[in-house]
């Protein structure tokens, strides 16, 4: 049988479980935005770095290109 003493440590008990539940929410919904930013960061990032990346794949191709041909004119 439960006494009122029971009924109030229940009632308080629901209530840190309320409020602990509603910190989880608000912290995941905030970690939630600041992964999608750092997402979207981090995907500007790498296109920045990969377009510099086959900026300079190309010139090493065209240097590579320019010694073959050069190396092809002289006489051995």
């Amino acid at each position: 049988m439960f006494t009122r003493n029971d009924y109030y440590i229940e009632r308080q008990r629901r209530q840190n479980e309320i409020a602990q539940a509603a910190q989880y929410r608000l912290l995941q919904s905030g970690s939630e935005a600041c992964e999608s930013n750092f997402t979207k960061m981090s995907i500007r990032m790498l296109d920045a770095v990969g377009s510099r990346l086959v900026q300079w794949g190309s010139q090493l191709q065209c240097r590579c290109a320019e010694m073959a041909m050069t190396a092809s004119k002289r006489t051995i």
